[in-house]
């Protein structure tokens, strides 16, 4: 079965999760099953003006011609928009080719993303067109949101008239899915997408935040909990992985407040992080937005490291239900305070949680996803016969 997979972005660009996630799929496929042939169609980080953001035709050319040179079974796209547009699948459903769409985050629900409002409530639906240009976070100006919202409109209407399944990976975006699209589909949550260490027994004296530093992610909201927890516990230190728009403003701020137990080590490779994850004493996840998952918290866990994670990750029931983590209200700084410190003097709760994780990760593998990828391929192509 040969698999055509569409991204914004190709494997050059590992901007983010999905771009790793389809790396690690395509490495998968060609090391353990030759029955299922992966090809990637993505472009480079490009700009794009409003106009190619509607319909950018020399791409959706190029898509037609891929299709055509490599005769997919099956198409599967994930992150669309800009600079790929979704006209293609046209040409693609007169072919006759399936398409299976994995939404990966909130966009084709609220094109702002965050699904917050502008009094910091999260969005229980979207109706309303004016309601999200005016309220809906975040905001930039009026002309820019209308285009923005028109935009995601228009490719929405594409999308839902051509697709055949769609895929989410947690039950809260495929509720809001099935109603906006109206397509069969189903939860697939993501795999871990790093090699696992839980035997880790090493831990030194620092709590770690993985992400982009942007305000969304909330490392600010974790400065400032953790300036309040160092002055009772002045031997833990936060090490920061990542780097964004945000970065000059949180440097400042623990520069300005003598937060001399912050470190901020920017980007790091794979092989890096999985040091930095194993010598770590917990991770702390602050999302100020409504997250479709939460990878780094597989990835804290793979090394046997709970977790504390506010309640607007996608993730957060299965934290809860299967008891590796803790969780709290991401518009109460003093409850995440709370976490910190239960989890820095509570040894037992925290061996408690650390001592579920390996039951919870035997259901999250690779295998066991992409036999559960596979399946739903299959069935589609005997539905299409």
């Amino acid at each position: 079965m040969k698999i055509l997979i569409i991204n914004n972005f190709n494997s050059e660009n590992r901007l983010g999760g999905v771009e790793h996630y389809l790396y690690e799929l395509i490495q998968y496929a060609e090391k353990n099953n030759s029955d299922y042939i992966f090809k990637w169609f993505g472009k480079e980080n490009m700009k794009t003006n409003w106009v190619e953001k509607f319909y950018h035709k020399t791409i959706t050319q190029e898509i037609i011609q891929e299709i055509e040179s490599f005769q997919p079974d099956i198409i599967h796209c994930f992150s669309i928009g800009a600079p790929i547009t979704p006209h293609f699948m046209k040409f693609a459903k007169s072919k006759g080719i399936p398409i299976v769409y994995s939404f990966r985050d909130y966009y084709y629900i609220c094109p702002k993303n965050y699904m917050l409002n502008d009094k910091n409530e999260v969005l229980h639906k979207h109706e309303s067109a004016l309601e999200c240009i005016l309220h809906h976070q975040p905001k930039r100006n009026i002309l820019f949101d209308t285009l923005l919202y028109s935009k995601q409109s228009y490719h929405k209407s594409i999308i839902k008239k051509h697709i055949d399944y769609f895929l989410t990976p947690s039950e809260n975006l495929t509720q809001f899915v099935s109603i906006h699209f109206q397509k069969e589909g189903k939860t697939l949550a993501n795999p871990i997408l790093i090699e696992q260490n839980q035997n880790s027994k090493t831990e030194e004296n620092y709590i770690l935040f993985v992400g982009r530093l942007v305000p969304e992610k909330g490392a600010l909201t974790l400065l400032k909990t953790f300036q309040n927890i160092s002055k009772s516990f002045p031997n833990e230190q936060l090490w920061i992985v990542g780097d964004g728009n945000q970065s000059e403003e949180l440097q400042d701020f623990a520069e300005n407040n003598e937060l001399k137990n912050v470190l901020f080590l920017g980007n790091k490779s794979r092989e890096e992080l999985q040091v930095i994850y194993a010598n770590s004493k917990f991770s702390v996840v602050p999302s100020e937005y409504l997250e479709a998952y939460g990878n780094v918290i597989l990835e804290s866990l793979a090394f046997g490291k709970t977790v504390i994670t506010s309640n607007l990750v996608g993730i957060k029931d299965e934290i809860e239900k299967n008891n590796v983590g803790l969780t709290y209200s991401y518009q109460n700084p003093k409850e995440l305070e709370d976490k910190m410190i239960e989890l820095i003097t509570n040894s037992s709760l925290k061996s408690e949680l650390e001592n579920n994780i390996p039951n919870y990760l035997a259901t999250k593998t690779f295998s066991k996803h992409f036999e559960d990828l596979v399946s739903v391929y299959e069935d589609l192509l005997i539905k299409n016969r």
